[in-house]
């Protein structure tokens, strides 16, 4: 016997099921969805249909047995068609299970391995792919080639358990879907047609941006052509909710406490590898970001002439470079993302920003909006959201993006390019959930530090720094504290300050060698304290910002001409600081623990 499933739903196809006697005595029921299943008896067998029938809506009408329609979808070479948005397909046939049997088999080939590869037009955004996974119903291996060369239309998913067949389908599909007009941006076969995306940052005139696919728009319709076209490179997890519901934000709680430390224990933890290196000719690092990871591990990365590494801070090896800025990396700093992995961005002398997975290495995000060199770069991490990316270049500005589609959010004016230079960037989420924005800049007459609130898009403040004649190199950094108040701080000229972020008021100031430029750090400490870290000259500094105690002085012996600097908490106490005057490979690390 043979049904049909009449009037059934728009998402549902003609399903059929069967039911016959077998052979050796036994009964079998075949489902066009489910495959065979055989039971002992007719009674066992014909509680099986009626189950089956159940899993789906419409009438069910009898048909002459024919073994035709269960071929449709599954071939005689053990092929399926597991998804079709334009034909019959086996997800039609699963009834009310069918979204939770797709999800199971599309969390498999998502993490199985990806063999084969094509990528469609920028403005289709698309793939073609052949992925090997094990099926989690009965664990067989299996091969799929996906089929989505319009992110935003067709999709097709076929699986065999031969992946020189899959390889077959993959190569057939390749070539049909070729289009001179829209070609590949890149794919294995060697003689089909694509365009590859273009190296490094095209020479454009004002006003104009170059596409991944190689075509030029206008650079006022680039935002709008990533948001609908720019399909992510990378899932980007939301962060977290924060630990504690929106609140104001506050000024800094009562005086500054005043007490000292009882003690600092200090103790160096640079690996061997990097004293012993110290003074051999390496280059100093230009930049330096530390984040510590949930599970307490410490990750620093370190920016290098045209290149950024990310250190084993166990053995002192390298492990990860990032390699593909066509100059001088000026900036990198490092974010954990909301599934507590880390990711890197980069700032390039040539204008670009660019985002990497610290994980394999791979590029996540270029963005190539800034018409000057970039020299700053920070993460911040709104709750239920994205990391946001912010970046201060030559051109005058400072913007934050949206780093999945290299959207900008906000863009802040400081002064003319050329004129107004932003050495520094930092970020924070405040108390009430509105993102804090501050940057460091100088135009050879004036440095100053602006703050700004990226949802009103206003700005709170602007503080004054002391300028010298000669090079003027400001940093700036910003911390929120569980009490709802934040601190900006600034080092410049022979000084370091730091001020109440919401008052705009003077909390400490600290004297430092004075030098041309100087790196600046803040981290908080428990008990509402505020740990900064200063380098410059020849010495690197660390102070409680209540007490105006010192926490650690680190002497270099000689200076270096890119003082870097980086502050962390630890999970439970204490401090992680990194820091780097010389020559030397890369910084030194040293773990401060105050005892209150």
């Amino acid at each position: 016997m043979q049904w049909v499933l009449r009037d059934h739903g728009s998402f549902d196809g003609p399903v059929h099921i069967q039911v016959g006697e077998l052979g050796s005595g036994g009964w079998y029921v075949r489902h066009q969805g489910f495959g065979v299943r055989e039971f002992p008896d007719r009674r066992a067998a014909w509680h099986a249909v009626q189950a089956q029938m159940r899993r789906h809506e419409g009438r069910w009408e009898e048909l002459p047995a024919d073994p035709e329609p269960f071929r449709l979808l599954c071939g005689a070479d053990g092929s399926r068609i597991l998804y079709d948005t334009g034909d019959p397909c086996l997800y039609e046939c699963w009834g009310e299970l069918k979204d939770a049997v797709w999800d199971e088999l599309w969390a498999a080939i998502n993490s199985g391995k990806v063999l084969r590869r094509t990528e469609a037009h920028a403005l289709l955004g698309g793939v073609i792919e052949v992925a090997r996974y094990v099926d989690p119903k009965d664990g067989v291996r299996r091969f799929a080639v996906i089929e989505a060369i319009d992110a935003g239309g067709d999709y097709r998913v076929v699986d065999f358990p031969d992946e020189g067949a899959a390889v077959h389908l993959y190569e057939e599909v390749v070539r049909s879907r070729e289009d001179h007009e829209l070609p590949y941006r890149a794919t294995d076969l060697d003689d089909v047609h694509y365009q590859a995306p273009i190296a490094g940052r095209p020479e454009l005139p004002e006003g104009l941006t170059a596409l991944p696919d190689g075509s030029i728009i206008s650079s006022a319709d680039a935002d709008e052509w990533r948001y609908l076209y720019g399909r992510p490179r990378f899932d980007w997890p939301l962060t977290p909710d924060a630990p504690n519901p929106p609140g104001p934000v506050r000024a800094v709680t009562g005086e500054p406490r005043d007490w000292l430390p009882t003690g600092v224990e200090v103790r160096e933890v640079t690996p061997p590898a990097w004293a012993e290196a110290a003074g051999i000719g390496e280059p100093a690092p230009r930049a330096l970001s530390l984040a510590v990871l949930p599970d307490g591990r410490t990750v620093l990365a370190s920016g290098h002439n045209d290149a950024a590494h990310l250190w084993n801070l166990r053995d002192g090896g390298i492990a990860r470079s990032f390699s593909g800025h066509a100059e001088w990396v000026l900036d990198v700093a490092l974010a954990v993302v909301g599934d507590g992995t880390a990711v890197l961005a980069t700032a390039g002398k040539e204008g670009q920003v660019r985002a990497w997975s610290t994980g394999d290495g791979a590029v996540l995000q270029e963005i190539d909006d800034h018409r000057r060199a970039v020299n700053a770069v920070a993460w911040v991490c709104p709750p239920r959201d994205v990391p946001w990316l912010i970046s201060g270049s030559d051109d005058g500005t400072v913007r934050v993006w949206s780093v999945e589609y290299a959207r900008e959010r906000a863009r802040f004016e400081v002064g003319p390019p050329g004129v107004d230079l932003i050495w520094s960037v930092a970020g924070a989420v405040l108390a009430d959930g509105h993102v804090c924005v501050a940057a460091a800049s100088d135009d050879s007459t004036r440095s100053a530090v602006h703050v700004w609130d990226v949802e009103a898009e206003t700005k709170a403040h602007e503080f004054v720094l002391e300028h010298r004649p000669t090079l003027m190199v400001p940093k700036v950094a910003l911390a929120t504290l569980p009490d709802g108040s934040f601190r900006v701080a600034a080092a410049a000229g022979p000084t370091v300050r730091v001020w109440d972020g919401l008052t705009g008021d003077v909390v400490r100031t600290f004297p430092i060698e004075e030098t041309g430029s100087a790196a600046v750090a803040l981290a908080v400490l428990p008990d509402l304290r505020v740990a900064v870290a200063a380098a410059s000259g020849s010495a690197t500094l660390v102070w409680d910002a209540e007490s105006g105690a010192e926490l650690a002085r680190v002497d270099h012996g000689t200076r270096g001409p890119h003082p870097a600097v980086e502050l962390a908490a630890r999970p439970g106490g204490g401090l992680v600081l990194a820091t780097a005057c010389a020559d030397g490979r890369p910084a030194r690390v040293l773990r401060l623990n105050p005892r209150w």
